[in-house]
């Protein structure tokens, strides 16, 4: 019987985590598609490959060098990074002659992340094998995705590279979704420790304010949401601008990958900021039930309190201490919010161009 091994590359994040649980059930896949003539190997290393001053991922250029470092008879690289073929999303690139590919997860969107990354890589692995990668069939890549796809054939002299695009704004839909899935929001909220804490300390603080109990009891519900949008939104701006995650870049090539870049920050950032919104939220509700006594309350609103009018104050008591968050984020760390932005990952990418050979 023969024995293959299958590296997989993976960018740090959302990737790495990704490939690790691919590897359990990939073995599996490949069996199904090979028999049992072949025994699969699948080994995961963490890696990031550099960027080329055009913005290429230079994976096939470097496939031999890295199959006889780590002794892989071919290699599937797992990047975060959105990647694009003549103006539409592209998802994958292989090559059967370097035994290599290329997977760009965004692509997927968001759900069933793992295992439709589970499903084409075997489907790539396969056409690798076979020696299929210059026209092979697209059907293995629309069974493993469930949506169409189009195979486009790298041009005379370029080797055997294909590409595997997906058309279509609803796909570009998806690439933005899974876009900010790997951006990962909830990692934002320990980068902005003293955000939270100016937050939290000016909300606590308007819970002993009896002006605050009688705006929030005047206040409807469709008002305070009101409230709640405008605060994030204004907390989620200054975030941006402050640390310069806003993409001004304009490619003629590719104009909608800025507009994607930047539309990926601001839901990202926006999301972080909902996040800490909600567990402020929640923090001041429990504080103002311990700290403000039912009886007292009632007589300074002038009615019988419930639950809702505790909910109420917290909520007005967030979104004060939302706005006040905005100066505690002046002492968080830069580099990691700027780290939920393509923009800068692209850049340090191209910066390690210099130095990745050695």
């Amino acid at each position: 019987m023969q024995t293959l091994t299958v590296g997989v590359l993976a960018d740090p994040g959302l990737p790495e985590k990704v490939a690790r649980r691919v590897a359990e059930d990939l073995p599996g896949a490949l069996y199904q598609r090979t028999g049992p003539e072949v025994s699969w190997e699948v080994e995961v290393s963490r890696e990031t490959l550099p960027l080329t001053a055009e913005g290429d991922i230079p994976l096939l250029d470097k496939a031999d060098a890295l199959r006889e470092a780590h002794g892989w008879d071919c290699v599937v690289y797992l990047t975060d990074l959105p990647r694009d073929h003549d103006g539409d999303p592209m998802l994958c690139e292989v090559s059967a002659g370097a035994a290599a590919a290329l997977v760009s997860l965004p692509s997927l969107g968001a759900d069933h992340f793992s295992r439709k990354a589970c499903r084409l890589m075997a489907a790539l692995v396969g056409e690798i094998r076979s020696g299929a990668g210059r026209r092979p069939s697209p059907s293995a890549v629309h069974e493993a995705l469930g949506r169409r796809a189009v195979r486009r054939v790298s041009p005379a002299g370029d080797g055997d590279a294909s590409y595997v695009v997906l058309p279509g704004w609803m796909n570009r839909l998806r690439l933005l979704v899974g876009m900010v899935l790997s951006n990962r929001p909830g990692r934002l909220l320990p980068a902005l420790a003293s955000c939270v804490a100016a937050a939290a300390a000016t909300g606590a603080f308007g819970i002993f304010y009896a002006s605050i109990w009688n705006m929030s009891d005047a206040l409807s519900p469709v008002r305070l949401a009101m409230v709640s949008l405008v605060v994030t939104a204004a907390l989620s701006g200054w975030l941006i601008f402050h640390n310069n995650l806003w993409n001004r870049t304009r490619g003629a090539e590719e104009p909608w990958r800025a507009g994607a870049d930047n539309a990926s920050t601001v839901i990202t950032v926006w999301l972080s900021v909902a996040m800490m919104y909600v567990l402020l939220w929640a923090m001041l509700f429990v504080v103002g039930l311990a700290v403000i006594e039912a009886g007292y309350l009632e007589s300074q609103l002038g009615h019988p309190v419930n639950l809702f009018d505790y909910l109420q104050l917290a909520w007005l008591a967030a979104s004060l201490g939302t706005l006040a968050g905005a100066l505690g984020s002046n002492f968080d760390s830069d580099e990691a919010i700027r780290e939920a932005t393509y923009s800068r990952r692209e850049h340090q990418r191209r910066q390690l161009a210099d130095t990745y050979d050695d």
